[in-house]
């Protein structure tokens, strides 16, 4: 190693693939390509990913192999429509890694693609680095094991997940969230509620629709009357209301929010760490918010269809909470409003409760305390760096 801790490789010309299928592994995946070509310029990054890893690909001068962005869909039939361009992807890169063979094939999430790809990527010998493996939020059962045959190095945001890997023969390391490196203000607090147009006197409230259009479809409008229902029912407070997109999400979500409401595009740590409470779409966002200490009530709705299959599949039973603070816990840290409970005159009373019961919001910051130390606060490095080092280990 050199006195920055980087390893000294002789070959240079070391050709690295990564790929990832939905916005949290675009952007936690983009934070290693760039932690890589800072310590390895003269790596070839090659990304399978939506903007942010296409970007990094693009600043590291490597190449873009596919565009993920828009395959992010819910359900049985939107997966089934989508096949199609899933296995022209499959056979693209299969065809690229057979003709010109990457060192090291990085992966990150995304299990229904990723974890059928492991099987080829083992016959052809190439290593292969897990990054968030599959279901790494669970705690007990065999869910997200079927990769250890295949994969050579696994990275995991949770302690847990390290474990159970290891008891099925993989070498598997806990490296922590890069969430916590993420949540971090471009600006001071003040500046930054300022700047959402929330002064002294005002409540900023946060609402995450999510970044996929069934989300949009069926939670924002939720969330757009939940807003004016509280302004409604507190009439003598002044609120603003910010809704946090992912970047280039704007021309979607637009259709539902009016002039009242701010929207703003890839800024979601910002608008958290300003509010004073937060609607959230179940999913990595509830943690981001933890990170932040804000209080939060999280949501979600489907179609119809798809909440029947949830039921006679036994999803419902199996995965009792969807929070991944409550899952993190194993308890209901902060509440759940799902399904047909995703209704303004149901959101509207627990965001006030939030707002007043300030017994109710320490307890939540207290859970908040134990399910950033489950992300990996207390670990010596971070994830984005540890995970660099275990992909220059697996190339030595």
């Amino acid at each position: 190693m050199n006195e920055q801790g980087q390893f000294k490789i002789q070959n240079s010309k070391f050709k690295i693939l990564f790929i990832a299928g939905d916005v949290s592994g675009d952007i936690h995946t983009s934070l290693l390509m760039r932690e890589v070509a800072s310590r390895h310029p003269e790596w070839k990054l090659v990304a399978v990913g939506g903007a942010q890893m296409q970007k990094a690909a693009r600043e590291a001068g490597g190449e873009v192999l596919g565009d993920t962005s828009t395959y992010g869909v819910i359900g049985f039939v939107p997966s089934l429509l989508l096949a199609p361009r899933l296995l022209k992807l499959w056979n693209r890169i299969q065809s690229w890694i057979v003709q010109a063979p990457p060192d090291v094939v990085v992966l990150c999430d995304w299990g229904a693609f990723n974890g059928r790809l492991l099987p080829f990527l083992k016959a052809q010998n190439i290593p292969t680095l897990y990054y968030f493996p599959p279901r790494s939020w669970q705690q007990q059962g065999e869910g997200g094991l079927g990769i250890a045959p295949f994969v050579s190095k696994v990275a995991t945001p949770f302690e847990w997940s390290a474990r159970r890997l290891k008891e099925v023969g993989c070498d598997a390391e806990w490296v922590g969230h890069p969430l916590l490196e993420i949540v971090t203000p471009s600006k001071p607090i003040a500046e930054l509620r300022r700047e959402f147009g929330a002064d002294e006197n005002s409540k900023l409230i946060a609402l995450l629709p999510g970044s996929r259009a069934l989300e949009l479809r069926y939670i924002a409008p939720h969330l757009a009357r939940s807003a004016r229902l509280l302004q409604q029912r507190n009439s003598q407070q002044t609120f603003r209301f910010v809704v946090a997109l992912a970047s280039g999400g704007t021309q979607r979500a637009a259709r539902y929010f009016d002039e009242n409401f701010q929207l703003v595009e890839g800024r979601t740590s910002d608008v958290l760490l300003a509010c004073d409470a937060a609607i959230v779409k179940s999913g990595t966002a509830t943690l981001e918010a933890a990170v932040a200490g804000v209080p939060q009530v999280v949501v979600y709705d489907v179609p119809a269809a798809i909440g029947l299959q949830w039921k006679l599949t036994g999803l419902s039973r199996k995965i009792p909470l969807v929070a991944m603070p409550n899952i993190i816990l194993g308890r209901p840290a902060v509440k759940e409003l799902l399904g047909p409970a995703c209704r303004a005159h149901n959101i509207v009373p627990e965001v006030e409760k939030l707002l007043i019961d300030e017994t109710r919001r320490q307890k939540m910051r207290n859970d908040y305390a134990q399910v950033r130390r489950a992300l990996g606060s207390e670990l010596p490095k971070g994830a984005t760096l540890r995970t660099a080092e275990i992909l220059e280990e697996l190339v030595c």
